[in-house]
């Protein structure tokens, strides 16, 4: 049965200047018939919804249609779902009744924890699952998205096997329409992914369009891409349906019950308190949606869920007769659309580029069912584009300009997994628009993390420890969200930038920076560099050269300026975002020793880089660490390690105190000082020897520069150039940058940014955490076995796993590979996710890709799997399987040969490229 969003009835705001509008929309709609969309364009969008409203005779629904919902939901739950008594301890509680907390009530109960309470404040399906469009696309180009969509499709489509209730999935496909040749390139790129993933589709040419979607405009199209793996599903039903599933097991879900905090003891969760009484229990599954935010703030401690709630909605048409819908649905991106049937007539859902926030104030009380006022003028935009790509739509009547609420991340991605708040406490919320793609999936994956204590996929990209504390400021989440919404659909070029809600976090450098030409991206809300522009460049100029291509960028002159001086002269990088951590106290080194598979227990003064391993022998950080003193450390770590980091090293301090961590992260500048002229620059500010014998790489040293003291000194660049990374106590930062600037003026020195960065650490073969690999790798995957000491006298975490994995060999391997044959100036660049073939079999993806000028070639890194394509199993990489063989790799449909290295290549410097 389809269920339709409530009408909205007449307001109190009225109108007295459009009552004749609102008498001509009267007769045109008599009996409550809609009226045309050709009508609606003769009416001025700046007064219709305030006209219909006033008038109160703007059609909605029938009354019966909504009545008719709320029974069937209150019958349904009534006899399938609702447990009234609220018992006083259960292992998991869990708080929200949409489609995502059913979702892992139901899957836990299929791994057997049944000891599970699921609590809605209002009805089952309330929020934002009621109004879902119940798309279930599965092509997406990040793989976690990818496979939590695959699951969530085979989970709808066995679900009434299982529960008796049908989900209403149905496998109809779907067409992604191109009107621009730079988002035909983005299909393509999509499609050699389909093609890696095995997804069923096909690359339709204009022409080809009207075959399977007759009822679409095609003459300003570039092509498009027929996804015949896609589908749909009723929202309500599929919710209902997990609900009946997780009731049957024995899990207790209880309406009308609200969480009003929820408590930790020894940092773990402990106890629920709710409007009809207290729950002890052992874990907790924040799934609570748009309200999610507000759950973490009535946690005890506070527990940050960062997204905010906009204006999202869609437009529901009635039938058209001689008008044939049934048929794949349509995303019309470049308008921002989506087009499915809806019980015969059409629906046009939007995302909007400008978003309307909401509910900044706090969300109302009884809004579980809220519709929102409809607004014509926001939808004009999306309307001209419906009315554009259907030419039958202008005859069509219309049913509802729905309006409900969504919420927004400041990144897009959903918030899953533990916080680092408390233990035991979960996050499944903030979907951004994909809650009922996401829900079946991403409920397998809590079941699997709560019962197993692991996952059967990673999931760092959506972990909520990505963000700051800072990003949960709501005037921010505001301003951001305005962006994101849009963002869904918009053209995802490499290297994008959000424009709202910057300069949250700066550096005691940005002024300075932002002189000196810098052309700034942003990192967990840091502000850095990703280039410099000249002196006298215009605003105009600085915004051309950021417009995204997925060929070569308009930046690339500046970022080969930048190598250069690099890799010839000297060039200062404020590396200020990355994480610092302090650690002191008797036992810091016995600490580090079991953390790190390196071997920590070093002379004063010297800088070692390690991972930090977990059970597995995976990393879940990666930092290099000077020893200070004695018991003292200094710890840097990437820069979106500063939450995750931290809260990795606290959990395993020593419960008696003895050891300190302190995150000094905003306390220190850094500065990168890397190039052959790097030491001859520096040694003209301070006494302290700094000849690479008295200095040797590795090392730290405490010196002055200047007039400031105090500074942590070590040998290393991040980029396998020569030079210091410095930390500068921030009061000093702006005084040692200009001593540098001035002294380095007769060697060159200038400024360069994170692209040059990544151009110099790619072709040193120097993978990076949370780009090339995460808590999913393990140091002998990624070639860094020598940082792995067994023999240092101390057990470290994930020491027999390594162990097994060195006798029973790798089954993937971190490489690096050098693109053969490829044009810089004319082809299309390798920006990552690219499909990796080995003898024409699928071998792996890329990770991270740079352009060399030194070799005058792009480079990738990328994982090379063994994997055998008649059984599925996966054998060990050796030394020969990655040598020996013929490599290419897919950039959008074109195989470019590639050869493949365990090691970094070796520079011979070519001559520079121009142009």
């Amino acid at each position: 049965m389809r269920h339709w969003p409530l009408p909205l009835g007449p307001t109190s705001e009225t109108e007295t200047n459009c009552e004749q509008v609102g008498n001509e929309i009267t007769k045109l709609h008599s009996n409550r018939a809609g009226f045309k969309l050709s009508t609606m364009l003769r009416i001025q969008s700046s007064h219709l919804p305030r006209c219909l409203r006033a008038t109160g005779k703007y059609w909605a629904p029938p009354v019966q249609a909504s009545v008719t919902y709320r029974q069937a939901s209150a019958a349904s739950t009534s006899q399938d779902q609702t447990v009234n008594a609220l018992p006083q301890q259960a292992r998991v509680v869990i708080c929200g009744g949409g489609i995502a907390g059913l979702s892992a009530a139901y899957n836990l109960a299929k791994l057997g924890e049944t000891d599970v309470v699921l609590l809605e404040q209002g009805s089952f399906t309330c929020g934002t699952t009621w109004h879902a469009a119940g798309l279930v696309g599965v092509l997406r180009p990040h793989p976690l998205i990818f496979a939590l969509s695959k699951m969530s499709a085979n989970l709808y489509a066995n679900l009434e096997e299982d529960t008796g209730l049908s989900s209403g999935y149905r496998k109809i496909g779907s067409v992604i329409l191109a009107q621009t040749k730079d988002r035909m390139t983005y299909l393509k790129r999509a499609a050699a992914l389909a093609r890696a993933r095995n997804i069923d589709h096909t690359l339709l040419a204009p022409s080809e369009v009207n075959s399977i979607v007759p009822w679409v405009r095609t003459d300003d199209l570039e092509g498009a891409i027929h996804i015949l793996d896609d589908g749909v599903t009723d929202p309500t039903d599929t919710a209902l349906s997990l609900a009946r599933g997780a009731k049957n097991r024995g899990v207790k879900l209880v309406e009308g019950v609200q969480v009003k905090a929820v408590l930790s003891e020894d940092g773990k969760v402990s106890q629920v308190q709710t409007s009809l009484g207290d729950i002890q229990c052992d874990y907790f599954v924040n799934a609570a949606g748009q309200w999610g935010r507000d759950v973490g703030l009535m946690s005890r401690p506070i527990v940050n869920v960062p997204m905010h709630s906009t204006a999202h909605g869609y437009l529901v048409t009635k039938p058209l007769p001689g008008l044939d819908v049934k048929t794949p649905y349509v995303r019309d991106y470049d308008s921002l659309n989506y087009i499915r049937e809806w019980s015969g007539g059409l629906m046009c859902g939007y995302f909007a580029p400008k978003a309307k926030p909401i509910f900044h104030d706090g969300i109302p009380e009884k809004s579980a069912f809220l519709s929102l006022p409809e607004d014509w003028d926001h939808f004009q935009y999306h309307l001209d584009g419906f009315l554009h790509r259907v030419p039958a739509a202008d005859k069509m009547e219309v049913r509802q300009l729905f309006t409900g609420a969504e919420c927004f991340t400041p990144d897009l991605m959903f918030l899953f997994g533990e916080v680092h708040e408390m233990r035991n406490y979960y996050l499944m919320t903030g979907f951004s628009s994909l809650g009922i793609t996401m829900s079946g999936g991403l409920g397998q994956l809590l079941a699997e993390l709560i019962v197993h204590g692991e996952t059967s996929l990673g999931y760092w990209s959506v972990n909520p420890q990505r963000f700051s504390p800072q990003q949960n400021n709501k005037a921010y989440l505001r301003e951001r969200v305005t962006e994101i919404e849009g963002t869904n659909y918009k053209l995802s070029y490499p290297f994008g930038q959000y424009k709202t809600g910057r300069k949250l976090r700066c550096t005691a450098l940005y002024a300075r920076l932002a002189q000196a030409g810098a052309v700034f991206g942003e990192m967990m809300g840091v502000e850095r560099p990703k280039w410099y522009v000249e002196e006298g460049d215009t605003e105009e100029f600085v915004e051309d050269i950021q417009r995204g291509t997925f060929s070569k960028p308009g930046w690339f002159d500046m970022v080969k300026a930048e190598y250069w001086a690099c890799r010839e002269s000297v060039c200062v990088m404020d590396m200020s975002s990355f994480t610092k951590f302090q650690l002191e106290g008797k036992s810091a080194t016995s600490l580090l020793q079991r953390l790190c598979p390196n071997d920590m227990d070093v002379p004063v003064g010297t800088v070692v880089h390690s991972g930090m391993l977990n059970e597995k022998g995976c990393y879940e950080n990666d930092c290099s660490i000077a020893r200070l003193g004695d018991e003292r450390y200094f710890i840097v770590c990437p820069t979106i390690q500063q939450v995750k980091g931290f809260h990795w090293i606290a959990r395993h301090l020593p419960k008696d105190g003895s050891v300190k961590l302190r995150d000094v992260s905003g306390q220190y500048t850094g500065l990168n000082v890397l190039g052959p002229k790097a030491r001859d620059v520096l040694q003209k500010l301070t006494n302290t020897s700094l000849n690479t014998a008295s200095f040797k790489p590795f090392c730290y040293k405490e010196i002055n520069l200047g007039f400031c003291t105090g500074i942590h000194a070590m040998t290393i660049t991040h980029a396998g150039e020569d030079g210091m990374l410095l930390y500068v106590p921030n009061e000093g930062a702006v005084h040692v940058f200009d001593m540098l600037m001035k002294a380095g003026r007769d060697y060159g020195i200038r400024p360069a940014g994170y692209h040059a960065l990544r151009w110099l650490r790619v072709e040193k073969f120097y993978s990076y955490w949370g780009i090339d690999f995460n808590n999913e790798h393990t140091p002998f995957e990624i070639g860094r076995e020598m940082r792995v000491k067994f023999d240092k006298g101390v057990e470290f975490i994930g020491q027999s796993a390594l162990l097994r994995q060195q006798r029973e060999g790798i089954h993937r391997r971190l490489v690096a590979f050098v693109m053969e044959d490829h044009k810089v100036d004319k082809d299309l660049w390798c920006w990552g996710s690219e499909p990796i073939y080995r003898n024409g079999q699928l071998a792996g993806m890329t990770t991270s890709s740079s352009f060399s000028p030194t070799l005058g070639s792009m480079l990738c890194l990328g994982w090379l799997n063994n994997t055998d394509p008649q059984t599925g199993q996966t054998q060990v990489v050796t030394h020969d399987y990655v040598t020996k063989a013929k490599y290419e790799i897919d950039i959008a449909g074109q195989m470019f040969p590639a050869k493949a290295n365990l090691y970094p290549p070796k520079l011979v410097t070519k001559q520079p490229l121009h142009g």
